[in-house]
């Protein structure tokens, strides 16, 4: 019997992520809300949003989530976000097994990619998709800025008030207040106030 309500709760689910306009929107809020291991306020999940692992993240208010994205956070995983955080369409924010954490005031650009773990790939002896995964943190502090086509691998901090240009890939850790770009990233500029 509880395997039949699982799959029943799926398929409500799967037919929740296709109702469009804002009535989809205020359906997705009041079912969603109940799922997620946190929320501190409004959110506003769009059409065509996976989300994996509801139990293991946590949403501040006035959290924004296009279409087409992908929030996981199964396998032990943790997503938390801040407030006033925006995240445009096809992004994808994979915690599973790691952490992503994300300040308030951020923004992330359109078909970004942000995953905090990464194939094993050390042994010849047997093909990388059999040798695991190792996982770590990602860390956007307040203010950041994520233009599009971003990705940034596991164990990154991005600094406070720091952009990422578009199409960079960000491998290491960014400075605050810094601009940066590139493959891999590099320091475009500084900030000043």
């Amino acid at each position: 019997m509880q395997k039949v309500i699982k799959f029943l709760f799926q398929v409500y689910l799967a037919l929740l992520i296709s109702v469009p306009t804002e009535l989809g929107v205020l359906l997705r809020y009041f079912a969603y809300k109940r799922l997620f291991k946190k929320t501190q306020g409004k959110f506003r999940i769009d059409t065509g949003v996976t989300i994996v692992g509801f139990e293991n993240i946590t949403l501040g208010t006035n959290v924004n989530i296009m279409k087409n994205s992908y929030l996981y956070a199964h396998d032990s995983g943790q997503l938390i976000i801040g407030n006033n955080f925006s995240m445009n369409t096809n992004v994808q924010l994979g915690a599973a097994g790691g952490h992503i954490l994300i300040g308030n005031n951020c923004a992330i650009g359109p078909n970004c990619v942000l995953r905090a773990a990464n194939h094993n790939f050390d042994t010849l002896d047997k093909p990388f998709n059999q040798q695991g995964h190792q996982f770590g943190e990602i860390n956007l502090e307040d203010d950041v800025w994520i233009a599009a086509n971003v990705v940034i691998t596991a164990n990154v901090r991005i600094g406070k008030s720091s952009v990422v240009a578009a199409g960079a890939v960000v491998t290491n850790d960014v400075k605050e207040m810094s601009v940066v770009g590139g493959v891999p990233a590099k320091l475009i500029k500084q900030r000043s106030k």
